[in-house]
């Protein structure tokens, strides 16, 4: 859906609206959550979206993050509705049901292939068992509640991003929101490895671009050059180093906290499980969560100049250039300590 654009003076009125109904549960969780880290997570829920926001649930049940808006594109993996859908499930399996959610994004340019879509459908609705859940719609856009999330949060928020970028730019437009933004940690590009696009689309284009940053690469620039030094860009160049391995597989499956078993479930789904056993499963967008919270980042980084194509076969595709925008990229990452840090922060220890 593609929403009108607002005044400034009828935007200021909706994040009034906002703030009175969509974020109860927050505000009256404020003086306890003033200790924590702010975090809004904006995903296009996907399997490892899912998996996430189960690491996010589990941080916030320990205190150490405000969950305050989880917010889902609708021009990713996800299909629109359904995506929604399941984050509301997933929240409620995770005792955490009161957190403010909502949908939106206009179509990105380009299609996210259909295939890709009803795999991931088939996978999140078989862990989550939601099938029959009637789709309902969210009381107000996506990009708002991250805008007003933003806003109304006691200290600056880390915005963590797993999908196209959208709904983040769409929110940074918004007055005073790129000012209270600490930290944006996003899955997307490709530098000094191949992309991995795939689809109908995919053959315009010289294959060098990552999915995320394809399907919609002017909000990519937009956002990387509103938030200079502040964005952590987890590429594939760092998640080509962490597959998914069934012995960790094997391993959450002695989890006891919800959000491993729900996990567990995701991954051993039969679609899911046939793309572990392939070696085509990968924790794309939970390293992005990692280089975050966890005590000891898995992801090496160095601060590089980048920018997005946006025009011809590389239309899409990330590259560092002179005049690009100063940020910390990952270069590699380490698959023991990453899934020591995962593993840990999922199982509540």
């Amino acid at each position: 859906m593609i929403f009108p654009r607002l005044t400034r003076v009828a935007l200021a009125a909706a994040l009034v609206c906002a703030a009175s109904t969509a974020v109860p549960a927050v505000a009256s969780a404020e003086s306890d959550a003033r200790r924590a880290v702010p975090v809004v997570f904006d995903h296009d829920m996907d399997f490892d979206d899912a998996a996430t926001l189960a690491y996010l649930c589990q941080a916030k049940k320990q205190g150490r993050i405000d969950l305050r808006a989880v917010t889902v594109t609708n021009n990713g993996s996800g299909t629109p509705g359904r995506a929604l859908t399941h984050v509301r499930t997933e929240l409620e399996r995770c005792g955490l049901p009161g957190i403010p959610v909502a949908d939106g994004s206009p179509a990105g340019v380009n299609p996210q292939p259909q295939e890709g879509r009803a795999w991931t459908e088939r996978v999140l609705t078989g862990a989550l068992g939601d099938g029959d859940r009637p789709d309902r719609p969210s009381a107000i856009p996506a990009w708002l509640l991250l805008a007003e999330s933003v806003l109304t949060a006691p200290r600056p928020v880390v915005v963590i991003a797993t999908g196209p970028l959208t709904n983040v730019a769409k929110a940074l437009a918004v007055p005073g929101v790129a000012s209270r933004i600490s930290r944006l940690s996003v899955m997307g590009g490709a530098f000094a490895v191949p992309g991995n696009i795939y689809g109908p689309g995919a053959a315009r284009f010289d294959g060098s671009q990552e999915v995320n940053m394809w399907l919609d690469p002017a909000s990519a620039a937009r956002v990387f050059g509103r938030l200079p030094g502040r964005v952590d860009i987890a590429p594939l160049d760092a998640t080509n180093d962490v597959p998914v391995t069934q012995s960790f597989v094997d391993k959450l499956g002695t989890g006891r906290t919800p959000e491993a078993r729900l996990v567990h479930a995701i991954l051993t789904q039969p679609d899911a499980a046939a793309g572990i056993a392939a070696g085509s499963a990968y924790w794309w967008d939970t390293l992005a969560a990692s280089v975050v919270f966890d005590r000891v980042s898995p992801v090496r980084q160095r601060v590089d100049r980048v920018a997005v194509r946006q025009d011809g076969a590389a239309a899409g595709r990330t590259v560092t250039v002179p005049d690009g925008t100063p940020q910390r990229v990952g270069h590699h990452a380490e698959l023991a300590q990453y899934e020591r840090g995962y593993f840990a922060m999922l199982t509540g220890g």
